[in-house]
């Protein structure tokens, strides 16, 4: 069954970023972008950012989060690709399907805007 909501979420160890919010779906549903229905090429840059993910949080945990202004900005940009992967996602799946940016709806949050890792607002 096509899930009706989903999530964009991370989390260590994750097979996947996408997570099944539906109505009634209990737990962490987490699901293959590429039996979704999403592009290889979507699939691959979903990986590569959880990839990414998993390697910069493995820093922050041995380091203290973040060290560097090089991490720092590491961590803005991840950021700002999650947000526009779940505009892709939506764009792929359709407005049928409403998608989440970590639990959060996704509508009225614009590319041009993101939370940054210090807690403020990007460009």
């Amino acid at each position: 069954m096509r899930p009706t909501v989903v999530s964009l979420e991370w989390d260590y160890c994750y097979p996947s970023v996408l997570a099944d919010r539906s109505p009634g779906v209990l737990g962490t549903d987490l699901l293959d972008p590429a039996e979704l229905g999403l592009s290889a090429q979507l699939t691959a840059r979903l990986e590569a950012w959880r990839d990414r993910q998993e390697s910069l949080s493995g820093a922050w945990v041995r380091d203290a989060p973040p060290v560097t202004e090089a991490e720092r900005n590491l961590g803005e940009q991840q950021q700002r690709e999650l947000l526009t992967l779940a505009h892709d996602v939506q764009h792929e799946l359709g407005a049928d399907v409403e998608v989440l940016l970590d639990g959060r709806p996704l509508k009225g949050r614009h590319r041009a805007w993101w939370p940054t890792v210090s807690g403020g607002r990007g460009p």
